[in-house]
């Protein structure tokens, strides 16, 4: 398993007939639909639909959405075989404005493997998530597995130590919320340490 590194495609104009096209593959009723395509042997192209006729804020972190890639295990559960690795840095984060029935593009990897199954994207937007469409792909078995040195990473480990390993789990999954229950964990323990720095000087 390793972190999703899709790239939002800066160039990328829809035409009038892309956009139809586009529609006619957004098969969920949800505001925002998630548009899979395979370009070639290395490259997907995630394509983010607008259904509204609102324009809705699109989050991202230093040009990348907050996407990972999943995959049937052998029992056909999906799971995921990348995780979300957030910045430190307050001005990594952006957000465009897509128009109704505006459309972005990202790219994202493929994978290659021994293990023939079905692969989708998972995208986390305001608090919500959604699903693309499903793709058939290989990948190893391997790749179902977490890093053992994930934690190596200085704020995955601050989260493991507030929280539990589930709650970093949600956060490196895109599970809603889980980046906003760490943060009430960290603002409880911070609490706490004045606290304790208050005792101890009295």
């Amino acid at each position: 398993m390793e972190t999703n590194k899709n790239r939002i495609d800066r160039d990328f104009v829809s035409t009038s007939e892309f956009n139809e096209k586009i529609k006619g593959q957004s098969k969920t009723e949800n505001e925002i639909n998630l548009v899979l395509e395979k370009n070639n042997d290395s490259l997907y192209s995630i394509y983010v639909f607008n259904k509204t006729t609102d324009s809705i804020k699109i989050s991202s972190q230093d040009w990348h959405l907050f996407l990972i890639q999943e995959a049937k295990n052998q029992n056909g559960e999906w799971k995921p075989i990348e995780y979300w690795k957030y910045s430190w840095c307050g001005n990594s984060y952006l957000s465009d404005k897509l128009e109704p029935n505006g459309i972005l593009k990202t790219e994202s990897k493929v994978y290659n493997g021994n293990f023939e199954t079905q692969i989708r994207f998972k995208l986390l937007n305001d608090d919500k998530v959604y699903y693309s469409n499903t793709m058939s792909g290989f990948v190893n078995l391997s790749q179902f597995d977490i890093p053992k040195d994930i934690t190596d990473y200085r704020t995955y480990k601050r989260i493991e130590t507030r929280g539990s390993s589930e709650l970093l789990k949600k956060i490196i999954f895109l599970e809603p919320n889980g980046m906003k229950e760490f943060m009430e964990k960290e603002k409880a323990y911070l609490e706490k340490m004045a606290e304790l720095r208050k005792k101890n000087k009295n």
